[in-house]
């Protein structure tokens, strides 16, 4: 029975991890490297647990007793007595197998030896020992006390019965245990890392700013906060660092931490650690953010009547929405009532409620001969008769060249085409996401034939009507699914590797990362054939293999089989 556990490590991991086992009757033996980061480690404790006080989710006398029961020090001798020693320094190989080391020689023979670590090798870090049997690596999350997922990682040399004991001291804790093999990244490392890592690398390479790829996943998906924000949490040096473990052993460059974090981590943004990352913070330390020089400047305010052009259960919600947000709306469902719009400047369009001309949408694929009476590949003449549809052609006279039209949906961005260049840059392509705990996400897409001030004109609508808005690239899945789906493809790839199951892999991210939702969750939500063909869009314009969909996506797709039963 463990009842006497040791803490190596009083950082804000270390400290949350003594925290957690304090909190749950254990008498914790906390070490660090000296008396005064004992002190600071100890101070990391109560003021933890002063703000639990503060909210009533402690009285005085259990945050009393809480801090009774840890006795803090910087002597690793103090261990001799603990039934579990974890440690929890900084993530070097050669600094945390020197310590096992070194516990050799001060632990009882059946003292369990644990680390904390998030990406190391648990095999090599038990080599370092006298007994590898007994080392088993017990992944905490940060914040230690809040996160419920502690992974249980065990190496071929664990003892087999040491990893139910140590499930079992996690559900003693108040945790979620998920039991994993020792492999790079574990679960929700190897998938948070390289999200990351691609999520930097659509920064670096233009996709969105920092504040539009960070709203995409914290509005658009729900996640707990944007991947910007969350590397600028964890530390970019440590990000760093798991991308080079996660590259080592899988040479797989999606994972290869990305140039931008090199650099940025060479010249000492580390993040909020540092007060600067790729925000920049009030102090070193500060979770408050301040402007800097790419701060975007405030949005011109939306101003005027919106034409809302469309009909059916949609449009009607839109409208109420928009109404709802203090918007004036005029609707429009048919050419004779365009006139309507004459003096209105912006029109938001409806995928589904836009007529055409009777022809076969433009893309002559009804035969050797459309309703028309064109051939099939008679491209000039056929353009001339269909480049045009009634409802939009009268909508473009309405708001004069000047105006500007945001097509929901594909039938919408080709209903407003006109084939004029100068036209055309006025017309732009927007996605409306799902709703989430964050808000809203309108995406809105950016190209070179799209007018700067049309962009703009879009943003500042979407934010008159509630919806955040998130300007990327007019690319395979604009910003949201071109993160979330090889996300999602990761998930798939590493059930399919036989490492995690389906149930282990969601709780991972939902109880260590904050999601809503787990992957496989999502994956269901968003829909196989959509996933399947965005990534193999995707694919087609980067050629970058990791975006490839995974086979058993692909099985599950043609065989409309669910992951989750």
């Amino acid at each position: 029975m463990i009842n006497t556990v040791g803490v190596i490590g009083l950082g804000t991991m270390g400290a949350g991890i003594v925290e957690v086992f304090a909190k749950a009757g254990l008498s914790v033996i906390a070490v660090d490297g000296s008396a005064e980061l004992a002190e600071r480690g100890k101070g990391f404790l109560t003021k933890s647990l002063g703000r639990a006080v503060s909210k009533g989710k402690l009285s005085e006398s259990e945050r009393d007793e809480i801090v009774g029961r840890v006795a803090f020090g910087d002597d690793l001798a103090a261990m001799k007595d603990a039934d579990l020693v974890i440690e929890a320094v900084p993530e070097l190989l050669e600094i945390k197998t020197s310590i096992f080391t070194t516990l050799d020689d001060i632990v009882r023979d059946d003292c369990v030896l644990a680390t904390n670590t998030s990406s190391l090798s648990i095999t090599e870090i038990a080599k370092s020992t006298k007994e590898p049997s007994r080392v088993i690596g017990m992944h905490f999350f940060n914040p230690a006390p809040v996160l419920p997922l502690v992974e249980v990682i065990h190496s071929l040399l664990t003892d087999v019965k040491l990893v139910e004991d140590v499930r079992e001291l996690a559900v003693r804790l108040g945790k979620k245990p998920v039991v994993v093999g020792d492999r790079a990244g574990f679960v929700a490392n190897a998938l948070l890392i390289a999200y990351l890592a691609r999520s930097i690398r659509a920064y670096e390479t233009g996709l969105a700013s920092r504040e539009d790829l960070d709203a995409a996943m914290a509005a658009g998906v729900g996640f707990p906060m944007g991947p910007l924000t969350l590397c600028d949490l964890i530390g970019l040096d440590v990000v760093h660092e798991v991308c080079g473990v996660l590259y080592d052993a899988t040479h797989d460059p999606s994972v290869a931490s990305p140039p931008l974090l090199r650099q940025m981590v060479a010249a000492g943004y580390l993040g909020r650690k540092s007060g600067k990352g790729f925000y920049t913070y009030e102090a070193a330390g500060s979770g408050t953010l301040v402007a800097d020089e790419r701060t975007p400047g405030e949005s011109k305010a939306h101003s005027g009547r919106v034409g809302l052009v469309g009909e059916g259960e949609l449009v009607d919600s839109l409208a109420e929405e928009m109404s709802s947000a203090g918007l004036e709306l005029v609707r429009v469902t048919a050419a004779d009532e365009a006139s309507a719009l004459e003096d209105v400047t912006f029109v938001f369009a409806v995928d589904g409620g836009v007529e055409d001309d009777g022809c076969c949408g433009g893309s002559c694929a009804c035969g050797d001969e459309c309703s028309c009476g064109h051939v099939e590949g008679d491209v000039s003449e056929h353009a001339l008769q269909i480049e045009e549809k009634p409802l939009m052609r009268a909508v473009r006279d309405a708001i004069g060249d000047g105006g500007v039209i945001a097509t929901l949906g594909e039938g919408a961005a080709s209903e407003a085409a006109t084939g004029e260049p100068s036209l055309d840059a006025r017309v732009v392509p927007v996605v409306l996401r799902e709703k989430q705990r964050a808000g809203q996400v309108l995406e809105i897409g950016r190209s070179v034939a799209i007018a700067d001030d049309a962009v703009e004109a879009v943003r500042s609508f979407a934010a008159a009507a509630g919806w955040t808005p998130v300007v990327g690239k007019d690319r395979a899945g604009l910003v949201v699914d071109a993160l979330l789906y090889p996300h999602l493809n990761d998930a798939v790839k590493m059930l399919d590797s036989g490492y995690a199951s389906v149930e282990d892999i969601d709780t991972a991210m939902k109880a260590g990362c904050g999601y809503p939702k787990g992957p496989f969750e999502l994956l269901d939500e968003a829909g196989y054939d959509d996933v399947s063909g965005v990534l193999s869009e995707m694919y087609f314009e980067a050629g970058e293999t990791h975006l490839v969909p995974s086979p058993l996506l692909t099985e599950h797709l043609l065989a409309e089989r669910s992951f989750r039963g």
